[in-house]
């Protein structure tokens, strides 16, 4: 057995039985309780069906929306605690939308389960995964502060946690608060369901329940595939293409909070489901204010978000509190999150809830609504089950206008102000590109990049251990800028690619956009560029449409190797995928991994007696060379 110090905690990699398990030895001890969320009951006590391939799985518990209303029991405290969870990652079947298909769930439930804290807390999770392929979790918005090895990217932060293995994720969240979700990142398994709720509270949040509102419901939407992921991907990167086209698929539904209706108007494939399930019901209180913490798990899609005849005051997004716009519908890019108030209508009622997709900024895009009953009332005493009658805004955006984030169409103003630094210290940028690259396994093939670089997953040798070690690593097969010092800096992206949108993703950060434009932008044009550095937006996700670039302002006071990415999990399995290093030298000066190289190897050992037989995806992963054969995975 091998010990690893990571930061006073200890990785203990046990080889020849494909188990990888994190020992905690905390830095600190918390003062008082701790909180437990053990995994359901093994899948033995739950229903189960035998597929096609021999093998019985359980039938995954879809949640109602009444599963996702936030308590008002929770203490919102400033008093530190530690919250710990037993999660279980496995496959199941599930019909969301009345086609029955396996997914990968946490502890058998879709959407995955909640994660609740204050600002302050210790997350726990115990990650055992019962997979056949490795798998991470990612933290979406969650800072890392003094954690980066705990982000969740495999070939980045961490070597994956093997097949039939598992690993602890320990971190403290650091002054942020807000709507937050967690996902994986390996592959694209995402897309087939892992993922879930991530909420942050603060006692100095600006935006109080009692005050500002009154019920607090959170409101997952996401866009659907009826095929595996996995086939997906392998079809998008051969040079037949996913059927017939190597243009990434549009959704065959939308769900919304795990449930939707069946429609697959845009896969050009017979689509009958036996029992199209009845619309998620999310119900909310008559006469009162009500908080929708929204969050977009799409794979692929820009959605919309409407609720026929009701307002919505935008609050929030990305655990930034903000003064924003009173609006008909919510635009969100692939992993954005927005809080909205909306005011509950006197005495009881059912309105539709609209998620439509915006197809302009789709290949072959084709116009497709979701659907959700939203009913005011009473929710222990309302009897109705009618379906809406309601008519949507007449002013909604077309199917087939142009797609723009709501921080593009509307001022959305901070409440707590932050002005941006007059100057930066260092400006760096990423031109995003598309086109024909070349892999190290000698196949050019359609893909993405940044700076002419596509990038290739180095699965079993993390970036961040390089860093630790003060060592480079090939820049042919990483796309890359760093921030060597503490400051201000400015991050500039070009979207180059002329006909295609990109929702992108930060880690390890919030940042400040203090400037959009048409074109292409260098640091020479920064001087006469119109930038706003009074309270910018803060974000960590955003969406920027072809041809334009975004002057992103860093403070760089958070070391690590953070992947900053498109969040259009087909874009990022084609090397849509770049990292920012913050301060490389504070990251060498870390108490780091004392042999994260043995870590891999073994990694990789046990990995490969297991998966001889997998099919494998993109991006491809640069293995030890003590290994014996390339593995293709997808980040």
């Amino acid at each position: 057995m091998m010990r690893v110090s990571f930061a006073k905690s200890f990785f203990t990699v046990l080889l020849g039985i494909s188990s990888l398990s994190l020992v905690s030895g905390a830095s600190h001890r918390l003062s008082h309780r701790r909180h437990h969320h053990n995994a359901l009951s093994s899948s033995s006590s739950l229903s189960t069906r035998t597929t096609n391939s021999s093998s019985s799985l359980p039938i995954a518990t879809l949640n109602p929306s009444s599963s996702l209303i936030l308590s008002p029991d929770f203490e919102i405290t400033s008093t530190p605690t530690t919250r710990e969870y037993n999660w279980t990652i496995h496959r199941a079947l599930a019909s969301p939308d009345g086609f029955e298909r396996e997914v990968t769930v946490v502890n058998n439930q879709f959407p995955g389960p909640l994660i609740e804290a204050n600002t302050g807390d210790t997350i726990v999770v115990h990650v055992n995964n019962l997979l056949d392929s490795p798998q991470t979790i990612h933290w979406h918005g969650i800072f890392q502060n003094s954690t980066p090895y705990m982000d969740g990217v495999p070939g980045i932060s961490q070597c994956p946690i093997p097949a039939n293995g598992s690993f602890t994720y320990q971190y403290t969240i650091t002054n942020q608060a807000g709507t937050y979700w967690w996902h994986s990142h390996w592959a694209v398994t995402m897309a087939d369901g892992l993922f879930g709720p991530l909420i942050v509270h603060s006692p100095d949040e600006t935006l109080k329940r009692g005050v500002d509102y009154d019920h607090d419901q959170i409101v997952v939407v996401n866009d659907w595939m009826h095929d595996q992921s996995d086939n997906i991907v392998a079809g998008l990167t051969s040079e037949a293409g996913y059927r017939g086209t190597d243009k990434p698929p549009q959704g065959d539904a939308t769900l919304i909070n795990g449930i939707g209706q069946a429609s697959c108007i845009a896969s050009n494939t017979t689509c009958s489901p036996p029992a199209p399930p009845t619309p998620a019901t999310i119900t909310l209180p008559s006469n009162a204010t009500s908080r929708l913490r929204l969050i977009s798990g799409a794979s692929h899609a820009m959605l919309r978000v409407s609720i026929d005849d009701h307002p919505l005051e935008v609050v929030e997004t990305d655990g930034t509190e903000v003064w924003g716009p009173v609006v008909h519908e919510v635009a969100m890019s692939n992993g954005e999150r927005f809080s909205v108030l909306v005011n509950g209508t006197e005495g009881e009622g059912e309105f539709w809830m609209r998620v439509g997709t915006a197809a302009y900024c789709l290949p072959y895009g084709v116009e497709q609504v979701g659907k959700a009953i939203v009913r005011f009332g009473s929710t222990d005493s309302y009897t109705s089950t009618s379906e809406p009658t309601s008519q949507a805004w007449d002013d909604l955006k077309a199917w087939n206008a142009t797609c723009s984030g709501l921080d593009e169409d509307y001022p959305l103003v901070p409440r707590v102000s932050q002005s941006a630094s007059a100057d930066a210290f260092t400006t760096q940028v990423f031109d995003s590109v598309a086109g024909v690259f070349t892999y190290v396994n000698g196949l050019s093939l359609n893909g993405f990049g940044f700076n002419n670089v596509s990038y290739q997953n180095q699965i079993y040798n993390p970036l961040l251990s390089l860093s630790y070690a003060g060592k480079s690593y090939n820049t042919s097969l990483v796309p890359s800028v760093s921030f060597d010092a503490l400051g201000s800096g400015n991050l500039i992206i070009n979207n180059l690619d002329t006909l295609i949108d990109h929702p992108y993703h930060m880690h390890g950060n919030s940042f400040q956009i203090i400037g959009r434009g048409t074109g292409r932008m260098d640091e020479a044009g920064l001087a006469s560029a119109n930038l706003t550095l009074e309270n910018p937006l803060r974000k960590d996700t955003f969406w920027m449409q072809r041809n334009t670039w975004v002057v992103l302002r860093l403070v760089t006071d958070n070391p690590g190797v953070w992947p900053m990415h498109c969040h259009i999990d087909w874009h990022m399995a084609e090397g849509k995928l770049a990292v920012v290093v913050v301060q490389p030298d504070a990251l060498k000066s870390m108490d780091g991994p004392d042999s994260w190289s043995s870590v891999s190897t073994g990694a990789v050992t046990t990995l490969l007696d297991g998966e001889a037989n997998r099919s494998t995806s993109f991006v491809m992963a640069q293995i030890p060379p003590t290994s014996v054969r390339l593995e293709l995975v997808l980040l």
